[in-house]
């Protein structure tokens, strides 16, 4: 009896923690967000996605591994059978601008009396996921590749992990790629 009388005490807590989460939208339009895509997503595709005409994933594979070495990035997961790619490449993320914007906040706080611990970007990593499939009842292979950055700040502390959405980043590894897969498709 105690155990009902428990999960019934827990179980109340937890409807009532989530009537704020909530707020004043109904259940109905709150359960039609669950799930959802994210805004952009069509346009998030478009930008990590080309189809090629071949079929041989594995060749596509290779070219898309040495396009990435070619870009810096060190790959740390391949499976050819699966048809996906990993890697990653640290870079400098410290940017002038955004120290003297933070110095001078520290200066003006430090007038009104009040410390500021000044923060900044200071390193990056970033990611790459690659997968290639099989377009059914085709010649054809869809490649989609994703971007992204975790910045780790001057403090040595991760506080903002981001999805890269340049195109200019997206374009210059699908031209680098269809380069790399033509000569991987003319063994040259």
């Amino acid at each position: 009896m105690i155990k009902k009388f428990s999960s019934a005490v827990l179980l109340g807590g937890m409807l009532l923690g989530a009537v704020p989460l909530v707020g004043c939208m109904n259940a109905n339009e709150f359960a039609k967000k669950i799930g959802q895509p994210p805004q952009g997503a069509v346009e998030m595709r478009s930008l990590q996605t080309r189809r090629f005409e071949s079929l041989d994933e594995h060749a596509l594979l290779s070219a898309a591994q040495q396009t990435l070495q070619d870009l810096g990035f060190t790959i740390s997961e391949a499976s050819a059978d699966a048809g996906v790619l990993a890697g990653s490449k640290q870079r400098d993320a410290t940017e002038s601008g955004q120290i003297a914007g933070q110095v001078a906040l520290t200066v003006v706080m430090a007038l009104l009396g009040s410390a500021h611990t000044p923060t900044w970007d200071k390193e990056q990593t970033i990611n790459v996921t690659l997968t290639a499939t099989p377009i059914q009842n085709s010649k054809q292979t869809e490649i989609r590749v994703s971007f992204d950055r975790h910045m780790l700040n001057n403090h040595g502390h991760l506080w903002r992990a981001e999805l890269l959405m340049d195109e200019k980043i997206y374009q210059e590894f699908f031209d680098k790629f269809a380069q790399g897969a033509f000569l991987e498709a003319q063994k040259i």
